[in-house]
């Protein structure tokens, strides 16, 4: 009975650190979580920003940490000890990442966090990544069009560009994914391949079978985590 006591012990305290990796911040209004994972004194932060999917709004700043994309990514940095400020913000249910449907757009607010962490923070300004599923996706298609000099790099998944053309993204490496069994299959399959053809630069996966809710969660493999964090801009 002592062992499993202890395991159980060691199970919750496990949980426990794991959940203190995120600390909940605010800025302008703005809900957001914080990871910051400073493993060198010599290296440069990198700032990565992951927006969540519609599922996730709210204002009680905990249920973006839920998604499988958060998980996938602070693990990794976590496990290959990337020095970097990893931010989840939390958009307010009556609003949406890129404004759509004639509610107003919460990536402003994204772009004053980015530049409040540029001008506070020791950042890496060659390394800012931003990644989102669904709206959060959305909202990534906004920010790179609004700001097409900044980021490194961009993993997108399972949601379109609004308002935008192909030739808006050639500036910044995409790698964008999408469900077979998706309503933006097409649209997306489309639209990178124009992208493509403006010569940009993107990867594009179809992951075979599988509707919106898990086409989002498989969006974020170590393969594409992998390929985010390799790219750096000149």
């Amino acid at each position: 009975m002592k062992r499993y006591i202890t395991i159980l012990v060691w199970l919750l305290s496990s949980f426990c650190v794991k959940a203190q990796e995120f600390k909940p911040m605010e800025h302008n209004g703005l809900l957001y979580q914080e990871m910051a994972n400073r493993t060198s004194e010599t290296e440069t932060p990198a700032l990565i920003i992951y927006l969540h999917g519609k599922h996730a709004s709210g204002n009680d700043n905990q249920k973006q940490l839920n998604q499988t994309g958060v998980r996938n990514i602070s693990a990794y940095i976590e496990k290959n000890r990337i020095p970097a400020y990893f931010l989840v913000p939390q958009c307010p249910e009556d609003h949406e990442w890129d404004g759509r449907d004639d509610s107003s757009s919460y990536a402003d607010e994204v772009e004053e966090l980015i530049a409040f962490y540029l001008s506070t923070k020791d950042v890496d300004t060659c390394k800012i990544y931003i990644c989102g599923v669904s709206m959060g996706a959305c909202g990534c298609w906004k920010l790179l069009n609004d700001k097409p000099n900044q980021f490194a790099a961009a993993l997108i998944a399972s949601g379109q560009a609004h308002r935008a053309y192909p030739s808006d993204f050639t500036a910044t490496p995409l790698y964008v994914t999408v469900g077979s069994n998706e309503r933006s299959y097409d649209a997306l399959t489309w639209f990178t391949s124009q992208i493509q053809k403006e010569g940009g630069n993107v990867r594009f996966d179809v992951l075979n079978g599988l509707e919106h809710r898990e086409a989002c969660d498989e969006a974020f493999s170590t393969k594409r985590i992998t390929w985010l964090f390799s790219k750096k801009r000149d």
